[in-house]
């Protein structure tokens, strides 16, 4: 029936006339696993587990435990293993309290969650040659993690190594999946363990952080490729087959090159915690592999969406997708597609052996179609796998009002049920505007109620072929699947786009996405809806700050007194939290947190903008239970003397209480000795005694002394704080050494630089001049 798609999602059928934009439906809301209800309230534990031979010491934070034995490196210090706890107990109480994540099994039985030092001679297991690795577990009867020196000496503040950041990030991961198998539905090692894993880790710093950036490279891998399944391990194999969601189909030497790592890629979830919820990603933790295997065929079960709501649900992630539809996530996604975007996909095997690319794929999201008459037939070997699709791009004719499509299956796999078709296309002001999508046979017509996003002097909208197989457990085979269609293009299209062209460069990404009608009665970014908040009103507060340049995002802290700001807001001090927080932009008030909540990132001249914008400048997050308001900087922006200005508030029944903040940037020695941050100079006040600089025929050449062996890194900034060049080596001898600049070939102009060298014995620093 044309104009009219039904959908069994226990909400209303989406109905609608021919040509008429689409309203997603919504799906059952009641689909979260609530740790509180039905695990019960969890406290932190108070026993070390005693049952691992070989351990020689514990020490324990709030929620974790840290073992070792008698082989423990005497790096792995006292105040390391104390950084080691306070990282892992930082972040789980986020994901326990705030998030609503479980502990796992051990913590539930009254035991500190555990990580053991793996080579130091414990139960865990391995030797002192051990140094690099870790990974969950199972330790004395439970989950835990085991880690082995490399991540470990990570949490060291003298660690040289490159990659130490990530190191400490992978050792949560690690805690992760500790955390979920505390649940009763996962317990099977499949693609969601690794993509619901790195999910709850990024969800964890974007709620915390309010920053939407830094998705793991492999997200790129769906992007790029659309037409893998969702479901996949190790994506696209060179055979044309797909991985099977627990590694069917892989062997280790049939993965290709960014492909081959798609079970890392969390987009799926981001789509179901961005537009759905994030309770609907933890209720496959708690009700998969007890009736069924896999994620959607357990969304599938009569008590999630049901059959007909997982094909609704594979089709709007597509759709979605197609159109970099994900809200603040939006950004990160074109972020993703533009590395990877014609670039060469291959087989890694080959060329681990020979050096040669084979079986080589030219990487686009979008699908080439060839011509056959009066139909349009894609490349067959990247036809979609089950729940994959096509992206088509398709010009639009000068003038035109609609535009229609015919889609026809082809070849024994694809059908009148499994294969639904759709148009779409980003307007140019950032609305996406879908078709109303059609299962099987027959034409899809599209309003042009917006002007179409333009790319090279075409209007572009997009056909899409998706395929919504999705039981993996009734048909394995069906990974070996790859479904044929045609398309012939009706009115208002004057033909097929390219498919190496960078369409998605062109889509406005921002839009009022709050108000789209299927949110329509509910407020999906999480802020709170307030009443107009007059920022021309209200007690003024002045603070002026002095904000050390540094190297990374340190805050600096002021302390505000809340006795008075509740006086002023007719509260008592610990019922702040009822006042709602706002930033002053300009003269409206913005309530939406783009710096950790409840914060925002500013310009220097004090307007609010986001994290990732090329004038963020400084940023100011209150926070209440600590009675202070915290200030720091984009690191490489600014300069010594700047001064930048920023006004946030809190008002509660017409009562407003505004901070007005004048922040100026200082690389003064010791302007932050009070809260441990480290611009430049701070900590330096004495002459080197290690360190020397020389200017000579265009060269600056740095000499140095080590005593003993010691890891060395070597900074060099310009006067202002701004850091230029940063060497990093993991271990050096004793004795003298030197590392050289190339004044001309670095194009470094007059003025004043400082060489910074911090090693494990001392950090010193020497300011020179280029004249």
């Amino acid at each position: 029936m044309k104009g009219l798609w039904f959908g069994i999602l226990g909400v209303a059928l989406a109905y609608g006339a021919v040509g008429d934009a689409y309203v997603w439906p919504r799906y059952g809301s009641d689909l979260d696993y609530d740790t509180q209800s039905i695990i019960g309230e969890i406290l932190p534990p108070t026993k070390f587990n005693l049952n691992c031979s070989g351990v020689t010491g514990q020490k324990a934070g709030k929620w974790w435990a840290f073992y070792w034995g008698k082989d423990r490196d005497s790096r792995i210090t006292d105040v390391t293993i104390d950084s080691i706890l306070k990282k892992y107990d930082t972040d789980f109480e986020y994901l326990y309290n705030e998030m609503g994540w479980a502990p796992d099994a051990q913590a539930q039985a009254g035991q500190y969650s555990a990580i053991y030092y793996y080579g130091s001679g414990t139960c865990a297991g391995g030797s002192v040659t051990d140094t690099t690795g870790g990974w969950q577990t199972h330790v004395a009867g439970y989950t835990a993690v085991a880690a082995s020196f490399y991540p470990l000496y990570s949490f060291n503040t003298s660690c040289p190594y490159r990659d130490r950041v990530a190191q400490m990030d992978a050792m949560i991961h690690e805690g992760i999946h500790s955390m979920t198998n505390g649940y009763p539905g996962a317990k099977l090692a499949h693609w969601f363990q690794e993509a619901g894993n790195t999910w709850i880790q990024q969800e964890m710093f974007a709620h915390r952080e309010g920053v939407y950036s830094g998705m793991g490279f492999l997200n790129a891998s769906t992007l790029i490729a659309p037409f893998m399944p969702i479901e996949t391990y190790s994506g696209w194999l060179i055979d044309g087959s797909f991985g099977g969601p627990g590694a069917e189909g892989v062997d280790g030497k049939t993965q290709r090159y960014l492909l081959g790592g798609t079970q890392y890629s969390n987009i799926f979830p981001t789509f179901i915690g961005t537009w759905i919820g994030t309770g609907m990603v933890r209720w496959i933790y708690g009700n998969a592999y007890g009736n069924t295997t896999y994620l959607l065929e357990t969304y599938g079960l009569d008590k999630g969406l049901g059959d007909q709501g997982v094909r609704s649900l594979i089709t709007e992630f597509r759709a979605k997708l197609a159109l970099l539809d994900m809200k603040k996530w939006s950004l990160e996604l074109k972020n993703l597609l533009n590395a990877n975007f014609g670039g060469t996909s291959y087989h890694e095997q080959t060329f681990f052996d020979t050096g040669e690319y084979a079986h080589t794929w030219t990487m686009t999201p979008y699908q080439t179609m060839t011509q056959d008459g009066e139909y349009f037939v894609p490349q067959a070997e990247t036809t979609p796998g089950w729940s994959g699709a096509n992206i088509i791009p398709l010009k639009v004719k000068s003038g035109a009002k609609e535009v229609t499509v015919s889609f026809y299956p082809v070849g024994n796999n694809a059908n009148n049920q499994n294969m639904n078709y759709m148009i779409c296309y980003r307007a140019s002001d950032g609305t996406p505007v879908y078709s109303i999508p059609q299962t099987g046979e027959g034409a899809v017509t599209l309003r042009l109620d917006k002007t179409p996003s333009t790319t090279n002097g075409d209007q572009i909208v997009f056909a899409l072929a998706i395929n919504t197989d999705y039981n993996f457990s009734a048909n394995p085979n069906i990974r070996k699947n790859h479904y044929q269609y045609k398309i012939k293009l009706e009115d208002g299209l004057s033909g097929v786009a390219p498919a190496n062209q960078r369409y998605y460069n062109d889509f406005v990404l921002d839009y009022d996405w709050e108000t789209v009608p299927e949110n329509k009665g509910e407020n999906p970014s999480g802020t709170e809806t307030t009443e107009s908040i007059d920022v021309t009103q209200g007690t003024k507060i002045p603070l002026n700050i002095l904000l050390p340049i540094d190297e990374n995002y340190a805050t600096k802290t002021t302390a505000i007194d809340l006795d008075e700001i509740g006086r002023i807001l007719g509260l008592d001090k610990s019922e702040l939290s009822k006042a709602t927080y706002f930033a002053i932009d300009g003269n409206t008030a913005n309530t939406t947190s783009t710096a950790k909540a409840p914060g925002h990132w500013f310009t220097q001249n004090g307007s609010v903008t986001q994290w990732a914008s090329e004038d963020a400048y400084g940023f100011v997050e209150l926070d209440l239970p600590n009675s202070q308001i915290n200030v720091g900087h984009y690191p490489n922006r600014v300069k010594n003397g700047d001064i930048f200005s920023a006004k946030i508030g809190l008002t509660y029944q017409q009562k407003t209480v505004i901070f007005q903040l004048d922040i100026a940037l200082t690389n003064d020695e010791g302007s932050n000795e009070s809260n441990g941050t480290t611009p430049v100079m701070y900590g330096i006040k004495n002459a080197p005694k290690h360190l020397d600089v020389v200017h000579k025929n265009g060269f600056i050449k740095v000499s140095y002394l080590l005593t003993k062996k010691d890891p060395v890194k070597i900074a060099l900034y310009n006067g202002y704080g701004a850091l230029i060049d940063l060497d990093i080596t993991q271990m050096k001898n004793p004795g003298n050494h030197e590392k050289n600049y190339d004044i001309k070939k670095m194009n470094l102009p007059r003025g004043v630089y400082i060489v910074k060298i911090s090693t494990g014995t001392f950090i010193e620093a020497r300011s020179f001049t280029i004249n």
